[in-house]
């Protein structure tokens, strides 16, 4: 019975660590991608494309906050990202003029209360930017509701990561006899690993 309900424990635990590797496997090889953009610069381009213009009808509200006059244009205009308060500036009619930026593109906005437009120019950052901000996120990006399920996605992928680790260990512990092959292992990663941070904390 036990030897039963042994083999039912492991049956669960095998198929969640396999399942649960297949529904992580592409945050996982975009993470992999993303740590090599970090220490390889050189592997994803940060050429930026040509500037897009173009010009949208809006009726400019009386907001005097500029963050918020352009928090309010950012949603109107059905667009997402952050608004740069260090890059804001009105004229003299009260007209303002802003940059915003999101992973893979930035914008110049300016707002023109009199005509009663906004002009917009869109421009790609590349992909290193999307590559950066998607490598272990776990904020959204206003404007976008979409966003959240890829904090829901980090989230879900850090705790199956613990999941996998312990799992592993145990279902490797279980298959070779006594478990050495796994301890020498473990015993050899977490020596390296303590021998760096030893060094980082007491080097200087």
């Amino acid at each position: 019975m036990k030897s039963g309900n042994h083999s039912k424990l492991r049956g669960w635990i095998l198929n969640i660590h396999l399942y649960g590797g297949l529904l992580s496997c592409w945050y996982l090889l975009l993470f992999g991608i993303s740590s090599l953009g970090f220490n390889h610069p050189g592997l994803v381009s940060k050429s930026k494309g040509a500037v897009l213009s173009r010009q949208v009808s809006m009726k400019v509200p009386q907001i005097e906050d500029d963050l918020k006059l352009a928090e309010f244009a950012r949603d109107r205009l059905g667009l997402i990202g952050w608004p740069l308060p260090w890059n804001m500036e009105r004229d003299s009619a009260g007209n303002l003029r802003f940059e915003m930026s999101r992973p893979g593109k930035s914008y110049q906005i300016y707002l023109d209360r009199a005509a009663g437009v906004a002009r917009i120019e869109a421009q790609s950052t590349g992909y290193r930017s999307i590559l950066h901000f998607l490598h272990g996120s776990t904020e959204g990006i206003p404007g976008s509701n979409y966003m959240t399920f890829w904090s829901l996605y980090t989230e879900f992928t850090t705790w199956f990561v613990l999941f996998a680790l312990f799992s592993g260990i145990w279902l490797w512990a279980k298959r070779d006899q006594g478990g050495k092959t796994v301890l020498a292992a473990l015993l050899i990663s977490v020596a390296v690993s303590l021998a760096f941070m030893a060094y980082l904390t007491f080097q200087g």
